[in-house]
């Protein structure tokens, strides 16, 4: 099945970024992410732009590099998200190693097992929400760059 997201660009401002002329608006690759939120992976993605911007820019160019960077983006979001996971773990276990090395006070020791189980939770929260989130994300991108783009 196709899915058709149509565009229309009334002015440059609408296409590109307003503080720099040489980027594509984050509103408008949200947009098309949204709009592609609940397509199947066996749909093929037509974007329909109706320009209707008197300046000569080649909208194609700028779309895919948008859609690239924010691909890139993601995945730097994503390897981010990764190290952040690697820290919390080893943090969770050390302090979980120094609660087992405490003999003489009980509370102290609770604290410590405690404060060990939490950044593990943090890390497994980390896994199961933002990193599910982030690789949809870039199958949405890779999904937006391999579509067809129809200018009219």
């Amino acid at each position: 099945m196709k899915k058709i997201i149509e565009i229309d660009l009334n002015s440059k401002e609408d296409l590109l970024e307003r503080y720099n002329n040489k980027r594509i608006s984050k509103d408008l690759v949200e947009y098309l992410i949204n709009e592609t939120n609940f397509v199947s992976k066996k749909d093929s993605i037509v974007i329909q732009i109706n320009n209707n911007i008197k300046a000569d820019i080649d909208i194609a160019k700028y779309l895919i590099n948008g859609l690239k960077d924010e691909y890139e983006s993601t995945i730097r979001s994503h390897l981010k998200n990764n190290i952040i996971q690697i820290v919390l773990f080893f943090l969770g276990i050390f302090f979980l190693f120094l609660s087992t090395q405490i003999n003489s006070s009980d509370i102290w020791k609770e604290i410590l097992l405690i404060g060990g189980w939490v950044p593990i939770w943090e890390m497994i929260d980390l896994e199961l929400f933002n990193d599910f989130r982030g690789r949809k994300r870039k199958r949405i991108l890779q999904k937006l760059m391999d579509s067809q783009i129809i200018i009219n």
